[in-house]
């Protein structure tokens, strides 16, 4: 009954120690936010890395996020190379208008992620499309195939200093020649 007390009473100081350490120092932050978003997927898929990328869905009314139209696609096992992450590759949300992020307020990254895997495109100038993020335009007349240097050939794009200032972070999607299409987005806090 003594070393027990002993040991309880040893936690308790530890659990007070960092507490009071933490209140002193200002130390304690609350934790990052992360969403990351395999497109077009039906299930979760965790990376090498033990990053989890959520399965994709509609944007609705009782969704934290979503897509906002378009379709998709899942083109098996492509065997992507060049990413530690090469599931995201295949499978691709096409001809969307737009994905809709409820998020807290404050600065973020967002990590856009691309391959051009469809048979139809043979060449960089087949597909281009712009990208906005809340209204301002962060990819001018993209072409992943050109982007990448070739099919089946993954591409990220990082955006840096977002500021989130109502709530809602929005990826906008505009065709010029194709549609537009996206395999994973990943919105990370600064």
């Amino acid at each position: 009954m003594t070393k027990r007390l002993a040991i309880t009473s040893c936690v308790v100081a530890v659990a007070l120690l960092a507490l009071s350490g933490c209140a002193m120092t200002g130390q304690a932050k609350a934790p990052k936010f992360a969403l990351r978003v395999n497109c077009a997927a039906s299930e979760p898929y965790t990376d090498k890395a033990g990053n989890v990328w959520l399965a994709d869905q509609y944007a609705e009314s009782d969704k934290k996020w979503g897509a906002v139209g378009g379709m998709t696609v899942d083109r098996g096992d492509l065997g992507i190379t060049g990413t530690d992450a090469p599931k995201i590759y295949e499978t691709e949300r096409y001809s969307m208008e737009s994905y809709k992020f409820s998020v807290p307020n404050g600065k973020y990254t967002v990590r856009l992620h691309f391959a051009e895997t469809y048979s139809g495109i043979t060449d960089q100038g087949q597909r281009i499309f712009s990208v906005a993020i809340d209204e301002k335009t962060v990819l001018k007349d993209f072409d992943p195939y050109k982007e990448a240097g070739g099919f089946e050939k993954p591409v990220v794009k990082t955006i840096k200093n977002l500021t989130v200032t109502d709530g809602e972070l929005v990826i906008a999607f505009t065709m010029d020649i194709q549609n537009p299409e996206i395999n994973g987005i990943e919105i990370l806090s600064e």
